[in-house]
């Protein structure tokens, strides 16, 4: 009779675990439909809110801070000069409008960890903003207490990450490593600038092959400089990057930055012919699907205006038609800034 009772506790068990299998990927897939089905409806709404006569851009890098608040704010400093001020939604609002933008998300640039919240609640009625990439200390104690509790916001979709140790770069230390796995984990985005010792690329490497469940984004054409021609250097970087890391994007963003010396009032070029050798690099190595376009407003105010860098990559693009034009301007952010379900 046991005989019998284990034989049948053992069938049970074995139907009960392959019924579980069989939920679990139809749950799977449940939320991968769903999650398409949200995607698609952000594209359309993308489409129908563009102005007459304009291709609609979805934004991925603004800041918004006030240096008049309490305590102020730890950068930008008087140092920077024009942009030492309140930089609040109504001034964005009114240059993004105007220049066919139709969603836009703001990056952190405060490393204070209440500056998140911040920025959540100063923006919270307005679903023009509608995401959020915020700031936290990757590796730092309370990180994952943290991130627990910004994530239960939607528009929290990722953070911005120096990743900087006592080198000044990536340490993949086993803290940041649980940090970045948590942000895997939650199907979210980390940013991260790479520039000289800053996050140096070999690093950027070893954190895309360590971590490859993780969205990872370089901001600002990946520390790109002019004039051309480009840096076989920095080409050969770009290059082997993109090849070897499929969980990489580039944003293609802060053109200026190419010629300015710093956050510092420096005029640069408004052509595209100064541009667009590194340009044709990063197509070439990304392609269209992992290019992600960003202004870096208002920052780039110190080297030129909004319209005239808009204008650059409406240019460099139109050549390749409106399929790539659209995945770059506004498709991918959609794709790449959105929170996975895992």
């Amino acid at each position: 009779m046991m005989g019998i009772v284990k034989k049948a506790l053992l069938c049970w068990a074995a139907t009960a675990t392959a019924l579980a299998g069989v939920t679990l990927a139809f749950s799977a897939h449940a939320h991968d439909d769903a999650d398409s089905r949200l995607l698609q409806a952000k594209i359309e709404y993308a489409e129908r809110a563009a102005p007459p006569g304009k291709r609609p851009i979805v934004e991925t890098h603004i800041h918004f801070w006030q240096v008049t608040r309490p305590g102020g704010v730890p950068w930008p400093t008087p140092a920077e000069g024009p942009i030492y001020r309140d930089v609040l939604p109504p001034e964005y609002t009114a240059v993004a409008r105007a220049n066919g933008v139709v969603l836009a998300g703001i990056v952190e640039a405060s490393g204070i960890v209440e500056d998140n919240q911040w920025i959540l609640d100063l923006v919270r009625h307005q679903p023009f903003y509608a995401f959020f990439v915020g700031n936290l200390e990757i590796g730092a104690s309370t990180f994952a207490h943290d991130l627990a509790r910004f994530a239960r916001d939607p528009r929290f979709v990722g953070i911005r990450g120096y990743l900087t140790g006592p080198a000044e770069g990536i340490t993949l230390s086993p803290a940041q490593l649980a940090s970045l796995r948590d942000l895997a984990r939650r199907g979210m985005t980390l940013d991260i600038i790479s520039r000289g010792t800053k996050n140096p690329k070999d690093q950027v490497q070893a954190l895309c092959t360590a971590v490859p469940d993780l969205r990872i984004i370089i901001d600002h054409l990946g520390g790109a400089k002019g004039p051309p021609p480009v840096d076989p250097t920095w080409e050969l970087e770009i290059r082997r990057l993109a090849d070897v890391c499929p969980n990489l994007h580039m944003k293609f963003s802060s053109f200026y930055d190419m010629y300015a010396p710093g956050d510092v009032v420096f005029p640069s070029p408004t052509d595209l012919a100064s541009y667009k050798a590194h340009f044709d690099v990063l197509m070439t190595a990304f392609g269209a699907d992992r290019l992600v376009w960003g202004s870096n407003w208002p920052v780039i105010g110190l080297h030129g205006t909004f319209e005239a860098q808009i204008a650059i990559a409406e240019e460099y693009l139109a050549p390749f038609g409106h399929a790539v034009r659209d995945k770059v301007m506004f498709k991918n952010a959609l794709t790449f800034y959105r929170r996975h379900r895992k």
